[in-house]
């Protein structure tokens, strides 16, 4: 009987972060658990369960990237109307950036 991991570790959930790489398929990812959990001593995880954990790891990490980006466009913008002159409205530009953490 082969030895199945309905819960994962808690280790292996965190090495996601590490070993993962949007470039490569997420199968690839899965590969690389399986990798480290032998040298934890657990069982390889399974492709299926693990493909969410990938996902959701690597829809956070665009997430952030968009809020990012959308900051630096924000504050580009406010920086670009000070140096031309014009008034920059503080309490605006603010609700931007909470707008913009949010929207994304």
């Amino acid at each position: 009987m082969t030895a199945s991991a309905p819960r994962y570790d808690a280790r292996l959930v965190g090495a996601i972060a590490r070993v993962d790489d949007p470039s490569l398929p997420m199968a690839e990812t899965v590969r690389r658990l399986g990798l480290l959990a032998e040298e934890f001593g657990l069982p390889r995880p399974s492709y299926v369960h693990m493909r969410r954990y990938v996902a959701e790891h690597r829809e956070r990490v665009e997430a952030a990237r968009a809020r990012r980006q959308a900051v630096r466009e924000i504050l580009f913008e406010a920086y670009w109307d000070a140096t031309m002159g014009k008034l920059v409205d503080a309490y605006e530009v603010a609700g931007r950036l909470r707008e913009a953490g949010r929207s994304i």
